[in-house]
């Protein structure tokens, strides 16, 4: 029986380790394509490494449109809209949790329900309002569409579950608000599950392209992902740099690359406290 699980064990990690190559090898041609020239990308003999390590490419990239003033409005609109719907999805949550209301079920069953809308259904309505109040081209209009998350309040809800109702009872009794309560002690009792949302979120909104597409019109409110679309328009044609692209892909994920380095293992313990409960 042991030398059969050690049998099956081999075998599982053979498999992952040829899905993990599978996965890596996109990866491993884009880093190969930013650092070569455009001669070795289209030759006719297959490259698996540079012969000649063309590191401007980077620069070049860089200067090739304001990335600095991108990467800022990439990172700025995402952490508000973070730091918001951590907000709104911690009061969200709680209420359902831990205050008693009628029709509290529905009210969850409803904000369920929107989860499955997606952003292209509604986007018309959206943009008509916020073009009423002038915040389309502008940060506001890249923030407000998401300051609430049903997601988010469905994951800090699945994770609130977790916490003893008698302890919020004798916190109650003890004079405590609501407030108080909700900072003092669930929150950081579902750390894991708010460190989950706030990272999941961010690498959303991060690479999110449609919504910045259809509400920014100006390099000033420009984010990334829509950055690099215009990139392939303006390079479009027989002149398209693929290095260059391919350089500009690479210091654009850097930022979730990271995330994940640093952030797997709260994202894997939020998830697993966060499972369906109740």
């Amino acid at each position: 029986m042991a030398a059969k699980r050690r049998l099956t064990r081999l075998a599982a990690h053979v498999v992952l380790m040829i899905v993990s190559l599978g996965v890596l090898l996109p990866i491993y041609w884009v880093v190969v394509s930013a650092i070569s020239p455009m001669s070795a990308i289209f030759s006719s003999t297959l490259h698996l490494f540079p012969t000649v390590f063309h590191w401007n490419n980077f620069v070049r990239a860089w200067k090739s449109q304001p990335f600095g003033l991108y990467f800022f409005n990439s990172l700025f609109t995402n952490f508000a809209i973070v730091f918001i719907q951590l907000i709104t999805s911690c009061l969200a949550a709680y209420a359902f949790v831990f205050i008693p209301f009628p029709g509290s079920k529905a009210f969850f069953f409803i904000i369920l329900m929107a989860m499955m809308v997606p952003l292209q259904a509604t986007f018309i309505p959206i943009y008509l309002m916020l073009s009423q109040v002038h915040f389309i081209n502008t940060y506001q209009g890249l923030i407000v569409p998401f300051v609430g998350s049903a997601f988010g309040i469905f994951l800090l809800r699945q994770g609130f579950v977790s916490i003893p109702k008698e302890v919020i009872a004798a916190a109650r009794i003890d004079g405590a608000s609501e407030f108080r309560i909700l900072w003092s002690m669930v929150a950081p009792n579902a750390k894991p599950a708010l460190i989950t949302l706030a990272l999941l979120n961010f690498v959303w909104h991060y690479n999110s392209l449609f919504w910045p597409l259809v509400a920014t019109n100006s390099t000033d409110v420009r984010v990334l992902p829509v950055a690099l679309s215009y990139f392939l328009s303006q390079e479009g044609g027989s002149n398209l740099q693929w290095n260059l692209m391919m350089a500009a892909d690479i210091f654009t994920i850097i930022p979730v690359v990271l995330i994940f380095i640093f952030g797997q293992r709260f994202i894997v313990k939020g998830i697993a406290s966060s499972a369906v409960k109740g």
